[in-house]
Formats: structure tokens, sequence, C-alpha cells
């Protein structure tokens, strides 16, 4: 079956199955405050009975403006009780329905961020993920061959309840129709390996086992980055694993590549060649790339790109993340990617007032100007409540009168390079620690995120003249993976580089100081920030390198 035939069967399927949903998605942005209206009226009611909704009287709330009257900004740390009470105890604390999974992400403390699931919210996050696939398959030829999608672990581990939890959509992937999941070209166990390097190893023998893969799915393309310096660090063991059907020593799996001698040989020779290979000697035919664009990820996928067979696009994937499906591209040429607008109540501040502290200007849907900037509070079925995301978004468009959002970066205080969402209160924790097992005093310290190296650098004024300590990074970046479980998993999947110290001389932290004043800070309420984007720093702290 040629691509362009096999796409045309999948694009049909997906239709008649979800077509209509579809066409019911983009009828809501005809009236988006309207449908707004009712999900909020829809939402408190269901749980005005909780714990929660008593405590802020959900019963009486009517409209937006009551809403916010009744519930203040909720974080994750303001709602981490009530979610541990009702997984021990059963008691409705935040939702009628008790969770049958909790989605894991880090957090801004050690403790990670568990975030709540009822059944019915798995089947919105399915309804989401199939409307997500009907729009994708408007990008022509991506759907005529197989996938090749990466998702998390199902499940890592279990609540002191006893409900389980990990990624919802490994969760789902392991649960998709046999039918399906025949399309697709990792198993659903490969995600459950713990050793990064035998995962990685795997996954690359499949990968390369198939040559007709057309669709690449993965959320962050560091992945496809990282899976390529596998292929090409250690060739001669994936070839022969694609020539013989086997996988690495260690790696059970229900479903085996094949063997594929001539498939090895021939990239074999390509390899011979050219002295590396690319997605484009391994898929030819690889349509399309879905993942996301925003925020550091642009940085990734121009180092992907060059790997690429020419005509492959890149797709937004859509502003997703553990507490929300916020949007679905509904037209993918123009990644016009549409909110969730008739399951998720959305506000914004506008980022110049949230930065200054001014939360009192939120708006909803309807508001948003195009070209603008935004953080982003939901309200979910499952116990989210005015959550702030701590998510920056832009509106890049309409469809009819709703906005079309994009992910522009994480919020102040944030960083995430790959995926790791590192946050302020953690790095100020690993370095505090670490200065004083080492005995270290200091004047000041920044940590910058740099996409482009992927790597973190902590620059550091110490008090004294003492010697530099040789081993004071490794000792950051380990207190730093035991702080935040993502960037564990991206330091150990190399997706992340070991973070570096550079000894600063003394004076630097004034002169920074200084520096940012002259642009327009106001002295008297000055305060550092000891974690930002490299790029949004605009201060040269390597040239106030302490001589050695």
């Amino acid at each position: 079956m040629s691509p362009a035939f096999g796409h045309l069967l999948a694009s049909a399927g997906l239709s008649a199955l979800h077509g209509r949903r579809f066409s019911r998605l983009l009828e809501t942005a005809r009236s988006p405050a309207e449908v707004q209206q009712k999900v909020l009226e829809r939402v408190p009611a269901a749980g005005a009975g909780t714990t929660f909704g008593a405590r802020h009287g959900f019963a009486s709330i009517r409209n937006l403006e009551d809403f916010r009257q009744a519930v203040p900004v909720q974080t994750y740390e303001d709602l981490r009780e009530d979610i541990e009470a009702q997984e021990r105890t059963g008691e409705r604390r935040l939702t009628p329905d008790r969770p049958v999974y909790y989605n894991r992400t880090s957090g801004t403390v050690a403790a990670p961020k568990n975030i709540p699931v009822t059944a019915a919210g798995l089947k919105r996050i399915r309804r989401n993920q199939q409307l997500a696939a009907y729009g994708f398959s408007r990008w022509p030829g991506l759907f005529g061959g197989k996938v090749f999608a990466v998702s998390g672990a199902a499940v890592e581990g279990h609540m002191a309840g006893g409900t389980p939890f990990g990624s919802a959509s490994g969760l789902l992937y392991q649960r998709q129709p046999r039918l399906l999941r025949a399309r697709y070209v990792l198993p659903a166990e490969l995600s459950e390996i713990e050793d990064y390097a035998q995962r990685y190893l795997a996954m690359a023998v499949f990968g390369i086992a198939e040559p007709h893969v057309t669709c690449a799915a993965i959320p962050n393309s560091s992945t496809l980055i990282r899976l390529l310096d596998v292929i090409n660090q250690n060739p001669d063991d994936v070839l022969r694993m694609v020539a013989d059907g086997s996988l690495p020593d260690g790696v059970r799996s229900k479903a085996t590549p094949g063997r594929r001698p001539r498939r090895a040989a021939r990239l074999q020779a390509t390899l011979d060649a050219a002295g590396a290979l690319t997605f484009a000697d391994i898929w030819p035919n690889l349509a399309g790339v879905v993942t996301w664009t925003g925020g550091s990820c642009g940085v990734t996928i121009r180092t992907l790109m060059p790997t690429l067979p020419a005509d492959c696009g890149i797709i937004e994937l859509g502003y997703v993340a553990s507490e929300v499906h916020g949007t679905v591209n509904v037209d993918p040429r123009r990644s016009a990617c549409l909110p969730t607008l008739d399951q998720t109540v959305f506000e914004f501040v506008p980022r110049e007032g949230w930065e200054t502290g001014d939360t009192s200007e939120a708006i909803g849907l309807a508001e948003l100007e195009v070209g603008h900037d935004y953080y982003v509070i939901v309200t979910t079925a499952d116990g989210l409540y005015r959550y702030d995301m701590n998510d920056i978004v832009r509106v890049t468009g309409r469809v009819h009168d709703a906005p079309t959002l994009a992910f522009v970066q994480k919020g102040k205080g944030v960083t995430s390079i790959t995926g790791e969402k590192l946050h302020e209160s953690q790095v100020l924790d690993a370095v505090c620690s670490a200065l004083e097992d080492r005995a270290i005093e200091t004047s000041f310290f920044i940590a910058l995120a740099d996409p482009e190296t992927a790597a973190y650098t902590l620059y550091v004024e110490a008090r004294g003249d003492g010697a530099v300590d040789p081993g004071f990074a490794a000792l950051v970046d380990s207190r730093l993976e035991c702080a935040n479980i993502e960037y564990q998993g991206k330091r150990a999947s190399e997706r992340l580089r070991p973070l570096r110290v550079v000894w600063l001389a003394r004076g630097t932290g004034e002169a920074y100081r200084a520096h940012r004043v002259a642009q327009g800070q106001r002295d008297a309420q000055f305060k550092y920030l000891h974690l930002q984007y490299a790029g949004d720093c605009g201060f040269d702290f390597d040239s106030f390198r302490r001589a050695e």
C-alpha cells in the first residue's frame, strides 16, 4: 500500500469516528463566552458537595466574577493536602468521584505533583487525543505508514490508597485497541524499562527495523536527537540486533522487531559511505514530526531539522500538560491550536501585570488580544480550581471568535530545557545545602538555563579566596536530581548535559544589580532571580570569571 493511499484510509477512518465531535469543537469557537459560562456553571455545581466546594461557597457561584471572589488563585501546594487526604481516606475533598489515576510530574518541592484524574477525566483525555489525531490527519501523508510514538511509563507506582500514578498518555497508549496498536512501532512495555541506556537501545532497534514510518510523535524533540546519538554511537550493536531480530540484554517484550538482515545491510552501506545515519536515511517517507515547538523546544527542533527528509514537516502538538489538555491543533498547516473551551474554564492575566504581582486583571478567553502574552489559570472537572499553570502563552490568531494559543515558556521562577520544569526553590535548596556541606560562603549565585547547549550553568561568587572546589558541580547536580524527578530523568537519558559551575570574581553580584537597575528595575524593590533562561538574563557573567 502506498503512503498516500494509506493516509487516505486512515483519514477516512478518523473522520468517520471523530469528525462530528471535531466539528462541534469548531462550532464552540463561534460563541466562546457562552460556552465558557456553561462550563463554569457545570464544574462548580458538580463540586459543590466536596470539602473544597463547601469551603469556597460553590453553591452560590453564578458567574466568573463570583468564582474569582470565592476562590483565590491556587498552586499545587495549596491543593496538596486535599489531594492526598482524598486519596488516603476516600473523602470527597476535591471531586465527587474518587480519582482512578494520578498524572505525575515534578513540583516546586522535592515531593512530586500527583494530578488527580477521575474515570471521566481519563475519557476526556482519550477523546482529546482522538480529536488531536483527527486534526493532525489534515497534514498530507502523515498517517500513510507506521507511527513512531514515545510515551511515559503507564504505572510508576501507587499512592497511599493504592491508586496508580504515572503518565496518563502512557496508560492510554497501553490500552489502545489491538488494531490501532499495530500501527505503532514501539511496544508499550518499552516505557517501563528503568535503565535509560537499555530503553533507548531498544527504541533504536525497533525504530531502525521499521522502514515505513511516516509519523514521529514525541512531545519533546530532544528525545529524537538523543535517539539518533544512540544509534550513531552504537551502530554495530544496533544494526546487529536489527539483522538478527534481537533486543538488548535484559529487555523483555511481547513484540519483537523481527529479523531484517537486508535492511541492516543497506543502512550499514549508508553508514560506511556517510559516516553517520540520519532520520532521512532511516525513515525516508517520514511526512511529519508531531512535537512541541514553543519555548526551548524550538532550539532542539533547529538541531533536528537537518537530519529529517527534505519534505518532512514539523507539526505543533498543542498546549498539553499533566494538569490539562489545553488546546487541540485544528489546522496543523498554520498551527491553529484551539482551546478546549467546552471542558475547561480558562482565565488569563497579562504577562506584565502578573510579573509585577497584580493578578486582579484576570480575563476570559473572549477578551484576549492577538499578539499578546498571558499567564494561564485553569479550572478542570478533576479538581483543579483556578489553578496557576505558571505558563506563558501567546495569542496567535482566531478560529471564528475564539483565540488560538501557543506556548511561549514556563513562567517566572521556572525553566525547562527539555521538559524538566526546574523551579527556583529547587535550585536554592540544592545550591545552599551544597554550599553549607562544603563550608563555602557566597555573596551571590545564579543558575542560567541554556537551550542551545541543553545544560545549566551555575555562576557562584564566593566570599573568600579559597581554592575552587572541583566536585561542587556534581554535588549540586545530584541534589537537583533528588529534588526533581524530571530533571533526574532527563539527566539519566542524557537529554540534559551535566551542570557546570563558573566561579565569579568579587563584586559580580553588585555589578549585575547595577546592570538591572540601569535597565529600569527599581533599586529599592530589586530582588535577585536565582534561576533564569540565559537568553533572558542580558548580562555577560562569563566576562566576570574569577582568575584561577
